[in-house]
């Protein structure tokens, strides 16, 4: 396949589908970025691999494409995702059975008794029991016309509690020991009652849920997938692991088993399980909306195999799936068959993908013995259990495999998302062993990621490194260690000077990191050495950098040069103000454009180090824009004074013409409308500064290009203007830095920014404002000087200003 153009930036992840909603499952890829990649990489009618499938996007993804797939895992619940997602869906049965069900068990005795509560002659029902220090603290209830109502218990509803254990369950429900794994540790068995999977959940919901499953069994074979899937999904949601959501998230009648763990908090919820039932049937993110999306999405029918021992790949399945570890992965797929391989591999034990599946499992391989996990052969490390070494094994002989089967000229896609130089390495030297060659590494943020990117928003725990690889042996990695400390040390002074702004450490890792691998430096030699470890000698008054906390967030420290005029040879205003400027420049050119369009624009501009937080963004477009339509549109006190800055520009380019000076508009300037179908590029004698050629590098033209407005004389600039209607007095300052310091240079501001400018204290700002030969000037002060007949430079000059 020819590649016409590669991805070498990142994209903007859409709203997920319907079909994506209705299952927790941790790690779940964005489907259209996903499905850019397979659509780029692997030809119609190809053939898309997925080792490590989860949930299943890669699986779907390829074949709305018209390619076709082979979704592997290890885990029996991704084969569950996809038959359920690909069997052809009847809604009249399913609702019809879910609503029968739902109504019989909202009949029982048992159920009525502990989830309904009497006040005088009527009942309510109970949503959850909020429980705290061990026993029941609320209730959160609702009155038959659903007005909500929140209940302290009393001796009745406190009794009701103590004496569940006592009640008798006639239907079948899981009593496995839990297995030895540092998952579940001996505190979080001691803290939930038992050592069996049974105690995961209080008695009255085991009764419920053991109802339940019971009753699904009873159903016809057509519907029963369709709603284990339900149930599945409500099995997590109403046990003992939900933290109840805080009073200030409006959020009382639902819970979350937000972190990938098995673990007791103090303040927990007891979900009604026939009320969650009910939701993951019928509401929005429910499974009648996910099934109905996904008969919409997906070609029908669609044609599924499963892959196991005795029944092989099928060349006309549109997904061929199965559990299988991907260290078999050649008993199935011939060498060289496959077009495009796209996966999220496991990353040491940073998630444990299947411990966490057993609350699903333990009840669906009774349904069918095939959902039985095998956990002695996943990819993860666990303490005294599952080396490293025997984890780096396992993944090394993964990309050995996935390298046979991939076809010669065929692509590798790997998503990572670990800060740990340790997973780093091992990553690198299982893929570098396998024979890849590292070909691009893009950073890229996810919309959506879990908790602990809430507490590190500028980590990689909200973001991915999408790796491509190509298929080749001739890989030259070098072992020169003081190689690598220096490629380290220079890329990071590298990124912080492009950003030319105090750096998050985690941001100065999401611009080394892609350079490290593309360039063969990351060894396994030494996995504790971390780049920061690397930079630490490079830190004090008397070295290259200074590291300051970061009050506003645990994104780590903030990184900055000690003397930054020695590192930052071509000056640029910061990067967050050029996100600022570009986001404005955007609004004033689109009108009215969508934030995706807005991301994926910036996201082209500023890759990797350089790629700004989305919710920065945000913060910048509520600053200038207002939403509409689920658009933004540019605020009208903004858009007048955008017009005011492209006046006085226009102003500025009037007078030079009666000074005798040769003007320059700005490239971002030049296209702006100054009325009679004219833009300010036409006021200006040039468009481009091949001019001052002679003058400066190329690198220092590109930044000067930028200036609001020049005046140019026998190939030397004469005056330098910036006019600074709203944004920072700063950013003027950094990209005259490239001009020689004596060139006169001149900030026009608002009238109404005056006092601002005079009380602005940064002594930095002084200092350069004062050696590098800034004046400024007012809005009134221009208009008058170009209400002139004739006017000089020497004009100009008496009627600026310096600081006081």
């Amino acid at each position: 396949m020819e590649i016409k153009k590669h991805l070498n930036y990142a994209l903007v992840e859409d709203s997920r589908p319907p079909m994506y909603k209705a299952m927790k499952y941790w790690g779940k890829k964005p489907h259209n970025i996903w499905q850019e990649f397979i659509e780029c990489y692997c030809p119609e009618n190809g053939v898309v691999l997925d080792p490590f499938v989860g949930s299943g996007v890669a699986a779907f993804e390829s074949i709305i494409k018209n390619r076709r797939a082979i979704a592997f895992d290890i885990n029996p619940m991704s084969a569950f995702f996809i038959e359920t997602m690909s069997a052809k869906f009847d809604r009249a049965s399913f609702c019809a059975a879910a609503k029968s069900i739902i109504s019989r068990i909202d009949n029982d005795i048992v159920y009525r008794e502990h989830f309904y509560k009497a006040d005088g002659a009527e009942c309510h029902l109970i949503y959850n029991y909020i429980w705290k220090d061990g026993s029941v603290w609320k209730i959160n209830a609702k009155r038959a016309d659903g007005t909500p109502i929140l209940i302290t218990p009393d001796a009745v509803d406190l009794q009701k509690a103590k004496d569940m254990d006592s009640i008798s369950i006639p239907f079948w429900y899981p009593t496995d020991a839990f297995p030895d794994t540092p998952s579940i540790n001996g505190k979080f068995i001691k803290e939930i009652g038992g050592r069996n999977f049974s105690y995961l959940w209080t008695r009255r919901n085991l009764y419920v849920l053991s109802f339940l499953f019971d009753q699904i069994k009873q159903q016809q074979e057509s519907i029963q997938l369709p709603l284990l899937y339900a149930f599945v999904h409500t099995l997590h949601l109403v046990s003992k692991m939900v933290v109840s959501r805080q009073e200030k998230g409006n959020r009382a009648y639902s819970g979350s088993w937000g972190r990938a763990d098995y673990m007791i908090r103090n303040r927990r919820m007891e979900q009604n399980p026939l009320v969650v039932f009910d939701r993951a049937c019928f509401d929005k993110q429910g499974v009648l909306s996910a099934l109905e999306n996904a008969n919409d999405r997906l070609p029908s029918p669609v044609r599924i195999n499963e892959v196991k021992q005795g029944n092989g790949i099928k060349a006309k399945a549109a997904i061929n799936y199965g559990t299988i570890d991907v260290a078999d992965l050649l008993d199935y797929v011939p060498e060289k068959s496959v077009d495009f391989v796209i996966t999220d591999p496991p990353y040491g034990g940073l998630v444990q993908y299947l411990d966490l599946s057993l609350i699903w499992l333990v009840w669906l391989k009774a349904y069918n013995e095939k959902y039985t996990p095998d956990l002695s052969s996943e990819i993860t490390v666990k303490r005294g259990i599952v080396s490293r070494s025997i984890y780096k094994r396992r993944l090394q002989n993964a990309f050995i495999n996935i390298h046979k089967v991939l076809k010669d000229d065929g692509y590798l896609v790997i998503t990572f998302h670990n800060k740990e130089m340790e997973e780093w390495n091992d990553f690198v030297n299982a893929v570098r062993n396998a024979g890849f060659k590292f070909d691009k590494v893009t950073h890229q943020y996810n919309r959506r990621s879990g908790e602990s990117n809430v507490s590190n928003p500028y980590g990689t725990a909200g973001s991915d490194f999408y790796i491509r690889c190509v298929k080749r042996r001739d890989v030259d990695f070098s072992d020169d260690k003081s190689a690598l400390e220096h490629f380290v040390f220079q890329k990071t002074i590298d990124v912080i000077a492009r950003r030319a702004e105090p750096t998050p450490y985690d941001f100065i890792l999401n611009g080394v990191l892609p350079e490290l691998l593309q360039a063969g430096y990351l060894q396994p030699e030494e996995p504790s050495k971390e780049i920061n470890k690397i930079l630490s000698k490079y830190v004090g008054d008397n070295n290259v950098f200074r590291v300051i906390s970061n009050p506003e967030n645990k994104g780590g420290t903030i990184w900055w040069f000690n003397e930054p005029a020695k590192h930052i040879n071509y000056p640029d205003i910061p990067l967050s103000d050029r996100v600022d400027e570009t986001v404005l420049s955007i609004l004033r050119r689109r009108i009215s454009v969508k934030l995706d369009d807005i991301i994926a624009e910036l996201f082209k501009m500023y890759p990797n180090g350089l790629t700004p937080d989305p919710r920065r963004i945000r913060e910048v477009l509520e600053k200038y824009a207002y939403q509409s339509s689920g658009k933004w549109k540019l605020k009208d006190v903004i858009t007048v004074e955008a017009t005011k800055h492209t006046e006085m520009i226009a102003q500025l380019c009037r007078i030079a013409k009666k000074a005798g000076q040769l003007s320059y508009v700005g490239r971002r300037e030049q296209p702006e409308s100054i009325g009679s179908g004219q833009q300010l590029k036409d006021l200006a004698h040039f468009t481009d500064l091949q001019v001052l050629n002679a003058k400066y590098d190329s690198t220092k033209l590109e930044r000067i290009s930028w200036i609001d407005c020049l005046y140019i004389s026998e190939g030397a600039i004469t005056s330098l203007f910036e006019v600074e209607n709203s944004t920072n007095f700063t950013s003027a300052l950094m990209r005259a830095s490239n001009v020689e310091k004596d060139t006169p240079k001149y900030m026009i501001i608002p009238d109404s920014r005056e006092a601002e400018l005079l009380a602005f204290s940064d002594p930095i700002f002084k200092d350069i404002f004062s050696s590098e030969n800034w004046k400024y000037a007012t809005y009134t002060d221009i208009d008058r000087l170009a209400s002139l007949r004739i006017c000089s430079l020497s004009d100009l000059n008496r009627i600026s200003r310096k600081l006081q």
